[in-house]
């Protein structure tokens, strides 16, 4: 929560929708949502990139087992097995960027063409099953869900203009949909202009920060809940971090402080043992 979502909705989104902790609330409901499950958070597909990078100990490209183009990673658990376990892959992911919606170019063509499924002879595409599956569950469309979340419906191709900062794409959306209220809501929020700080457009940012705050706040064994852990505890939590699980759980020797955050290495990498963890003397018996 802390470290990854308000990369993902941005930080005013953050305070906006979910804010500070201030305890249990036995009137939310932290079940997961169908459109969180079925679209918003399906934003990720967008961000897998091309390239299933593997990296050395010096974060460079492997001598011996090199990166390969997403396909050929599908179903293949052998390589982990036989091409240097998981290291080389999580070095990739610390160390080479995420997928990025643009203009010209929305997902990656090994989810578009090149999808494989171990049932299905031929291979699939991600978009398109993204867009069934929404209609399966009966989803509705986008100015349904911007009504939810109390913005201006978008009724002419100008609205629709001004959301999504692509002329040509929203002549060819409406093309293809004939009205505003038909166009899916998992592939207009994706086109939606990112915001500050953000990967995901206002719209996203609305019903994932609306779904993480019933998840944190609607769960009374959240960690920082009264009386589920002590305040010292709580502190030692408080240090933990996705940069300490791999250092803790894999070969790799070095992170960024923040796992989240792409940065440069070796300048702005930690060895692992400077990385903090947590003391679990506070939950000693005494």
């Amino acid at each position: 929560m802390r470290d990854y979502v308000p990369k993902i909705i941005g930080q005013e989104a953050f305070d906006r929708y979910i804010g500070p902790y201030r305890g249990y609330n036995d009137c939310l409901n932290p079940s997961v949502s169908n459109v969180f499950a079925t679209a918003a958070f399906r934003f990720g597909h967008a961000t897998i990139p091309t390239v299933l990078h593997r990296l050395n100990e010096s974060f460079q490209e492997h001598p011996l087992y090199p990166s390969l183009p997403l396909h050929q990673a599908f179903f293949t658990p052998w390589r982990v097995v036989k091409q240097g376990g998981l290291d080389p892959v999580i070095r990739g992911l610390l160390a080479r960027p995420a997928g990025k919606v643009t203009r010209d170019h929305l997902m990656s063509q090994e989810l578009t063409e090149r999808l494989a499924v171990l049932t299905v002879p031929e291979t699939l595409d991600l978009a398109a099953l993204n867009l069934q599956r929404g209609r399966d569950h009966a989803l509705p469309g986008y100015n349904k869900w911007m009504s939810f979340c109390g913005f201006d419906r978008v009724r002419t191709l100008a609205d629709l203009g001004k959301v999504m900062k692509n002329w040509r794409l929203v002549e060819k959306i409406l093309e293809l949909y004939g009205h505003p209220n038909n166009v899916d809501v998992w592939l207009a929020g994706l086109l939606e202009e990112t915001l500050p700080g953000a990967r995901t457009g206002p719209l996203f940012a609305c019903l994932i920060g609306k779904q993480m705050k019933a998840l944190r706040d609607g769960d009374r064994f959240w960690w920082e809940s009264s009386g589920v852990f002590t305040q010292e505890q709580r502190a030692q939590l408080m240090k933990h971090s996705l940069s300490r699980v791999i250092c803790d759980n894999t070969g790799v020797e070095a992170t960024p402080a923040d796992a989240f955050r792409l940065v440069r290495y070796p300048q702005e990498f930690l060895p692992c043992n400077t990385v903090p963890s947590m003391n679990l003397e506070a939950w000693r018996d005494t």
